[in-house]
């Protein structure tokens, strides 16, 4: 190969500025000359492209690989493989240019050295004539000695022009890979104080090369300090210092071709081409060093491509080793959320979160105890949670972890979010039915995470994986542990503000049945040890919540509550009265709190008094649903009856208008259970109740008014009401002929049944939610539309105490 020596030159007396076309003017000698020399230099460049087989065309020879492999360490392999193009003044042009692109570093110094290196070559002529080629082979240019040379690539100048195209990126990047991995599994696995001189290249040779030892570069031109000190403390010499340089320079090069490329993120679909970037993280870099951002740059870029994600979370340790960064890396915390987050949809992330602790790493940061933790990460770690929590397979144990910590409410925002909404919580002082915050809560909490974070990375540092749990201790809500709270909703504050916006009001619907019923079982057995008033305040939660969502009615019987709680006021209505001792201790506060205040001097009730009433305000409130109205109708063989039950109750103290209520809307048109509902009323004899109750003569056939203790007010509800049903009973049916002649044969009701009497009711009574019996138990003052003429309140509607009768009271008692 004598003739590259002698074609080399020839390529550097090229000038593009001379023109062909000159020839036929006469520019004098000196352009002729230069015409000629740039003949000389494009049939130079043929004949290396034909020597070596890279040319293309017909004519193409064999490849000559000792030849290609001298011209790409004289020309650097990107000018060489110019040599392809038939039309040669391009790589002419940049031969005789001056060049710094991430391919290509060209100047008057490579080529100064490169003609000093052929020169050199001529006189070394073998005794035979041959010459060797391979100095050539190994030749380094020293103008070039400092660059980091990778994938036929130069790093700073790339690093430094990042948008730039890469003639075969695909490549460049496998080779960034082999070279990071050979600085971490090399020179950085080596024992402190002794540092691994392997030439890195040497592990892919085809792909990668450093034109120098880059050790051997002089401290001064790397400006690197006499002593470097290391993150885990340790002092290491100015070679270590470079390598981490070296490591921040592929790094750094791997992040802007991730960004230029994204489909190069397929290289990394495994778990073995991942681990050298985990890896990245245990290097002993120095304090100054920013290789693990650069890591976690790199990983955020590769989190948008699917295979990727399954191969990061496929080893645990590496979830672990991200989430562990949020409590001891300040300075990796953004770009850890940042991965985590794209992360969080995976099953193997909110595993990790709930049973080995992240979620107390994320809430560190969430509530910083004295630290300043930034806006923005606090809103990125709130909005990690609430990511986690929504991932369909852990997502509900990562919830439950977080009820440990914080009140439902406040684990409903996070998983409402955003991340700003739920840090402008956490500093506030709210008192809602769904959430109670203090910034007192928040300190105390923020104490606990800190402690804890800090014992578990301690236990985690030690090599072993915990499966940790929360301690029963940790929460924030010590202040309201007392507090009765159903489906997250404090039940007090709800009842003092029942139409506040619930975010899931069946939830809180299905928790208050489920917890009603058992609150009433456990007082059957357990009557020293359960609240005899707990009851009491869930059914009244109960009936606010159906009176602000009537709606909500209907999923009560759709879920098939309603059978279980006319069983349970019919197991109520028989039960003993209770011992006056527990009269005294459980009487007056709730009746005070629940019971409606009318001006009226009544007998104090018993605990089983007040029970039964709960349940019965719990059926009225319903019966006001058609689904649960007909499902009061259905019956089993040893379950009662709806009909003659409530009839019972007319004699119940303050149940009265409760009872009545409830029988005019579960026979209203629309029931289609209606006629054996009046077949229950017929089989008991209700309408002959009925009529006794508004039998105004004294000493009448029936004459029960007088015996109900009522008030004014309630005697002219109840008659009211008793007419209301009679008329409903009536109705066209099964049974209205029976009915009928009942009411027919009646003289009492030869008076009522033609008079309009809903002005006896209160004035919102027909379109109310909660009924009659509801405005009488919420205002002390009843407003009616009109007032009773005198004479009619003497003639029909006579105060209860002035009559007398000879009906029994039994019979609806």
């Amino acid at each position: 190969m004598v003739c590259l020596r002698y074609l080399l030159p020839l390529l550097f007396q090229y000038d593009s500025t001379a023109e062909e076309s000159d020839t036929l003017e006469s520019h004098g000698v000196g352009a002729v000359v230069q015409i000629a020399k740039n003949m000389h230099a494009v049939q130079a460049s043929q004949a290396l492209s034909r020597l070596t087989g890279l040319c293309t065309d017909e004519s193409s020879t064999p490849f000559n690989a000792p030849a290609v492999n001298s011209l790409k360490a004289l020309l650097t392999p990107k000018l060489a493989s110019m040599l392809k193009d038939q039309a040669p003044k391009d790589l002419l042009s940049k031969l005789n240019a001056n060049l710094e692109s991430p391919e290509i570093i060209w100047n008057s110094s490579t080529r100064a050295e490169l003609l000093k290196f052929v020169d050199q070559q001529r006189a070394s002529q073998g005794p035979d004539g041959s010459y060797d080629l391979t100095e050539s082979h190994t030749f380094v240019y020293e103008a070039l000695s400092k660059e980091l040379y990778i994938g036929n690539v130069y790093l700073r100048v790339y690093n430094d022009q990042p948008d730039s195209e890469i003639s075969e990126p695909e490549a460049f990047c496998v080779a960034l890979v082999h070279f990071i991995s050979s600085l971490v599994h090399g020179e950085f696995a080596a024992p402190s104080g002794v540092q691994n001189k392997r030439d890195v290249s040497s592990s892919s040779p085809e792909t990668y090369e450093l034109h120098s030892n880059i050790a051997d570069v002089s401290a001064d031109e790397q400006h690197v300090p006499d002593e470097v000190a290391l993150s885990d403390g340790r002092v290491t010499d100015k070679e270590g210092y470079i390598l981490i340089k070296n490591l921040q320079s592929g790094l750094t090069s791997l992040k802007n071709l991730l960004t230029n490329n994204p489909n190069l993120a397929s290289i990394f679909s495994t778990k073995e081409k991942l681990l050298p970037l985990f890896e990245c993280f245990s290097v002993p870099a120095a304090s100054e060093s920013n290789i693990p951002q650069l890591c976690l740059g790199v990983l955020s870029l590769l989190t948008t491509y699917a295979p990727c994600l399954e191969a990061m979370v496929a080893d645990g340790s590496s979830l672990l080793l991200l989430l562990q960064m949020l409590h001891c890396s300040p300075s990796c915390r953004e770009g850890a959320l940042h991965v985590l987050y794209a992360l969080a949809s995976t099953p193997e992330l909110a595993w990790a979160a709930a049973k080995h602790g992240g979620v107390v790493y994320i809430l560190e940061l969430l509530l910083p105890l004295q630290q300043e933790v930034p806006l923005q990460q606090r809103a990125a770690s709130a909005s990690l949670l609430g990511r986690l929590i929504g991932q369909p397979m852990h997502g509900p144990r990562v919830a439950i972890t977080l009820a440990r910590f914080l009140p439902d409410g406040m684990v409903s925002i996070i998983r409402d979010g955003p991340g700003e909404s739920v840090v402008s919580a956490l500093e506030q002082t709210t008192e809602t039915p769904e959430l109670v915050w203090t910034p007192a809560m928040a300190a105390s909490l923020s104490a606990q995470i800190s402690t804890m974070a800090s014992d578990l990375y301690h236990e985690q540092m030690k090599g072993r994986v915990v499966d940790w749990d929360v301690p029963e201790q940790a929460s924030g809500q010590q202040e309201m542990r007392d507090e009765p709270q159903v489906g997250g909703i404090y039940v007090r504050l709800f009842l003092k503000d029942p139409k506040f916006p619930l975010r899931n009001p069946k939830r809180f619907l299905e928790g208050l049945l489920d917890q009603y019923l058992s609150s009433i079982a456990a007082t059957h057995y357990e009557t020293h040890a359960v609240d005899p008033e707990l009851p009491l305040l869930l059914s009244a939660a109960l009936v606010s919540l159906l009176r602000v969502h009537p709606a909500l009615a209907d999923h009560v019987g759709y879920l098939g509550y309603v059978p279980k709680l006319v069983a349970a006021v019919a197991y109520e209505g028989r039960r003993e009265t209770m011992s006056s001792g527990e009269l005294k201790s459980g009487g007056h506060a709730m009746e005070k709190t629940y019971e409606p205040d009318d001006g009226t001097t009544q007998p104090a009730q018993t605990p089983q008094e007040r029970v039964r009433l709960s349940c019965l305000r719990v059926l009225h409130q319903l019966a006001a649903s058609t689904i649960c109205a007909e499902a009061m109708a259905a019956t089993s063989v040893g379950t009662p009856q709806v009909v003659p039950l409530l009839m019972k109750a007319i004699g119940w103290q303050g149940g009265s208008i409760l009872a009545l209520e409830t029988l005019k809307r579960v026979v209203v048109a629309g029931n289609r259970a209606r006629d054996a509902l009046v077949a229950q009323g017929l089989k008991v004899g209700l309408a002959e109740v009925l009529l006794g109750l508004l039998d105004w003569r004294a000493g009448g056939r029936n004459g029960l008014c007088s015996q109900m203790k009522w008030n004014e007010s309630e005697a002219s509800i109840g008659r009211v009401l008793a007419i209301e049903v009679l008329h409903a009973f009536a109705t066209e049916g099964a049974h209205c002929l029976k009915v009928r002649e009942i009411l027919n044969a009646s003289y009492v009701w030869s008076a009522y049944k033609d008079q309009k009497h809903d002005l006896f009711l209160p004035s919102n009574a027909q379109s109310a939610a909660a009924g009659v019996a509801g405005l009488i138990e919420n205002s002390a003052r009843l407003t009616y539309a009109l007032t009773a003429p005198p004479q009619m309140s003497q003639a029909r509607a006579p105060a209860s105490s002035g009559s007398e009768t000879n009906g029994n009271p039994d019979s609806i008692s």
